[in-house]
């Protein structure tokens, strides 16, 4: 229940997330078509061949944001053909936004080899202060746009947030151009241009890498795995970590574990299970699911005990009452077999209070590991319990003979107990 409330609580703040960034990238997309319009028109007022060629740069700027607001506004819908969500259209319209990036930069390239320019000189200055103003709410726009993108982990968001900073970085080497031009340098202005697209293409490279990386599921980070490891084998239930994977969807991660428990009933290993998931996900916002698989410790070799009755000749039906145990010492590997056996008397056989725990307290003492049930269904629920509170575990062989448990004796992995609820009468096997 309380991994169910934590969960319900994570998709609402998941809600109000994502109410949050689509209107980031909205005002993102709005201003970039404000910056596009202006750069154009500064562009034709100066002559300016690289304002000009900027201003392209803008316009496409203004297609990726937008696809960067679609993608966040679907990409959390799930249906029946997609229940795992659709958190790949981020990295998808990252793509897309590599993509016009690309195609900006190879017109700039074709405007600074082919076009012509020629700047105005005295309306240079005005240019540059309004240039510079511009400049100046892009990089405050650029700073605010990757922190939200940062916080909530969107890489369709920082990839608009990188975009933007191309521009500023890019606004530098066009007032460099412009001012050349005053001056009647005008092949700065020509390099210039070059340059913003030389810029503008190393970072559409960057993006481009990482949505393919993500689309063609690459594997987190190492970090991420060793602080998921450490969360796990801080349980000391933990045998063993099997395996450890996990991959990215849009801003969110999804991540698979198979591992080894030492706990003798399903129970516990579900509230094992629970537990741990609950530390990832307080660990790990960004993840989205967490499944963990887990199996019970392989053993090279135990100490079984078998109720039973005429001198040891038959497996007995009752536990506490059974006359003598035998102890048989099983080893599992290379191949399952009986290496050594002692018959012991049950010394607890005429009591009558609490019989079957003294018996499973006696058991214990002798180092034994697991003991055999002959029955399919178990009334007295008080002697499993104490079985399972000793660390012994119980294997269920309804009607089992010893010549046959001889040829083919129990080895591990044996499978989890279910433990019976108020009201229930029996305990069987968990399969």
């Amino acid at each position: 229940m309380a991994l169910e409330n934590a969960l319900g609580h994570q998709k609402i703040n998941l809600s109000k997330q994502t109410s949050i960034l689509t209107r980031v990238a909205l005002a993102a997309t709005l201003l970039n078509f404000l910056l596009a319009v202006f750069k154009y028109l500064l562009g034709r007022y100066t002559g300016s061949l690289a304002l000009c060629a900027d201003a392209l740069h803008s316009f496409t700027d203004v297609i990726s944001s937008l696809s960067v607001y679609l993608g966040l506004k679907f990409a959390e819908r799930k249906t029946k053909s997609f229940p795992y969500g659709l958190y790949k259209l981020e990295n998808l319209v990252a793509l897309l936004t590599s993509v016009f990036i690309f195609l900006a930069a190879l017109e700039i390239l074709h405007q600074a080899f082919h076009g012509q320019n020629i700047i105005i000189p005295r309306r240079v200055p005005v240019t540059v202060v309004i240039f510079s103003l511009m400049t100046l709410v892009m990089w405050l726009f650029s700073r605010w746009e990757l922190k939200m993108a940062q916080k909530s982990g969107s890489p369709s968001l920082a990839a608009d947030a990188q975009h933007i900073t191309t521009d500023i970085l890019a606004t530098i080497i066009i007032l460099i151009g412009l001012v050349g031009g005053a001056f009647g340098i005008h092949f700065v202005d020509r390099l210039a241009a070059l340059f913003v697209a030389v810029l503008i293409f190393k970072i559409g490279l960057e993006i481009a890498g990482e949505a393919l990386k993500v689309l063609l599921d690459a594997s987190l980070e190492p970090e991420i795995f060793a602080r998921i490891t450490d969360i796990i084998r801080a349980f000391p239930e933990v045998v063993e970590i099997k395996s450890l994977t996990g991959r990215r969807s849009g801003r969110f991660c999804f991540v698979e574990a198979e591992i080894v428990v030492d706990v003798s009933s399903l129970e516990e290993a579900h509230e094992l299970v629970t537990y741990i998931e609950e530390e990832i996900y307080d660990a790990f916002p960004e993840i989205d699911r967490v499944i963990i698989h887990f199996e019970p410790p392989k053993l090279r070799r135990y100490l079984l005990a078998i109720p039973t009755e005429n001198k040891g000749e038959k497996v007995s039906e009752h536990f506490g009452c059974a006359p003598e145990f035998y102890l048989w010492e099983i080893e599992c590997e290379p191949a399952a077999r009986v290496k050594s056996q002692r018959l012991l008397p049950n010394p607890y056989v005429k009591e009558d209070k609490r019989r079957g725990v003294k018996v499973v307290e006696w058991l214990a003492k002798e180092g034994v590991e697991a003991v055999l049930i002959s029955k399919q269904e178990v009334r007295e629920r008080g002697f499993i319990y104490a079985l399972l509170a000793h660390g012994i575990r119980p294997i269920f062989c309804p009607q089992a003979s010893l010549e046959a448990l001889k040829q083919a004796p129990p080895c591990p992995p044996f499978s989890l107990v279910t433990l019976p609820s108020i009201g229930q009468d029996d305990t069987r096997v968990f399969a």
